[in-house]
């Protein structure tokens, strides 16, 4: 629509609303003179009149202007404007047309006492005069935010394999007598003894589960992948705790720590520190010949170390400066909850341990469990079967600060 045809539909506007209110006004005006020097009979008469014949013209010419108006509405909805005249010019246009026109204001009057009263409320627009929490729609997330689990996880030190079966057994010295030596010509030879002892490592399974209705299911959005993601990562929490301090009592995995070698202190100093400790016992490994690759501590425990200091305030390790992995000897040092606070472990856990998958982590579904067909319920159950066998008790030693530190002053 262009302006000029803007322009047209105003005074087609004006045409139509024009004059119709001086009608209505001046026969109300000349009833109301008739009514001066009318007699009682006559006032009846015009009273009917009034009621009668000039409110049901009345009616029935606002009506059909009313259906005009309407039609017309209707003609500018589906009219085509002009990319030119932008809709806040075309609005603005019939807003002032209409306002300065007095023959459609006070057609707008009659109607209003015609049909009723329309009430607006004056009031601050703001958020809280009009948020009711539905006004104002938030961004909803569709992800569930849980609680982390460690990252680090035990298996990782430890060399993997699998196994078909529900043991794992090994051959390992258990003890030698060594008495090679030089050897004098038609001398007898030196004999050594070795005892030879089988170990082994039974599969043990860890399990969890989890029952969710099938609303939970299908509306709650994203809470299907949080379970994927929940269970597996809470099984791998008790993976670490057994792999590392698994007791090997009835069904517990027996871990590192409960087959490694006692810490024995080989240090001749009065001032101790955890430094000393640890290359201490990373000392007490090699001189069995194993070559440690990794420290684990407590994250407490890490923490007194990268700020343990000199009598003189300087950090003894002044890790601050350095990037990656903190080591101690060339050791990288590891951070996990699963060790106990106030303890360390050392060792070559390449070498001193395996791990055997029987059967993988593996997460299933069943809508058939007790009476979760009829409830509408399902079970998500998450398991794994895994065997540890330590080869070498000897690859690890494991000791408590405390003790250790009281062989000196810390």
């Amino acid at each position: 629509m262009t302006q000029e045809e803007i322009t047209k539909l105003g005074e087609d506007l004006e045409k139509k609303f024009g004059g119709f209110s001086e009608k209505i006004d001046a026969k109300i005006k000349a009833a109301v003179d008739a009514a001066k020097t009318a007699s009682a009979d006559e006032m009846k008469t015009l009273k009917a009149e009034l009621a009668g014949t000039y409110t049901e013209e009345l009616k029935t010419k606002f009506k059909a202007q009313q259906d005009q108006i309407d039609a017309m509405d209707t003609k500018i909805q589906r009219v085509h404007v002009d990319p030119r005249v932008s809709r806040k010019q075309l609005d603005e246009f019939f807003a002032d047309t209409l306002a300065g026109n007095d023959n459609f204001k006070a057609m707008v009057a009659k109607k209003a006492r015609t049909t009723g009263e329309i009430q607006l409320k004056v009031d601050d627009m703001t958020t809280a005069n009009t948020n009711s929490g539905v006004v104002i729609a938030p961004d909803h997330l569709t992800n569930i935010v849980y609680n982390p689990d460690a990252s680090f996880r035990i298996r990782s030190l430890l060399a993997q394999g699998t196994t078909n079966s529900s043991s794992v057994t090994f051959v390992y010295e258990s003890a030698i007598s060594t008495n090679t030596d030089i050897t004098a010509e038609a001398q007898e030879y030196m004999q050594e003894d070795v005892d030879l002892a089988v170990g082994t490592a039974t599969v043990r399974k860890i399990t969890n589960y989890i029952i969710a209705s099938d609303e939970l299911m299908e509306d709650v959005a994203g809470f299907s992948s949080y379970i994927a993601a929940r269970l597996p990562s809470k099984l791998k929490v008790k993976e670490d705790t057994q792999l590392l301090r698994g007791s090997g009592a009835g069904i517990n995995i027996s871990g590192i720590v409960t087959n490694a070698t006692a810490y024995s202190d080989n240090l001749a100093d009065t001032n101790i520190t955890r430094v000393d400790v640890l290359v201490d016992a990373l000392r007490q490994v090699k001189d069995d010949e194993y070559m440690p690759n990794g420290i684990l501590l407590h994250p407490a425990d890490a923490v007194k170390l990268k700020l343990s200091k000199t009598s003189t305030g300087d950090y003894t390790m002044p890790w601050i400066y350095q990037s990656g992995q903190i080591t101690l000897d060339g050791v990288p040092v590891y951070e996990s909850t699963a060790m106990t606070a106030g303890t360390f472990l050392v060792g070559d856990f390449r070498l001193g341990a395996q791990v055997f998958d029987r059967k993988q982590m593996t997460l299933e579904i069943s809508f058939e469990n007790e009476a979760n067909f009829v409830t509408g319920m399902v079970t998500i159950r998450v398991s794994e079967r895994l065997a540890l066998a330590v080869y070498r008790a000897k690859c690890f030693v494991y000791g408590g600060f405390a003790a250790a530190l009281a062989q000196g002053s810390a």
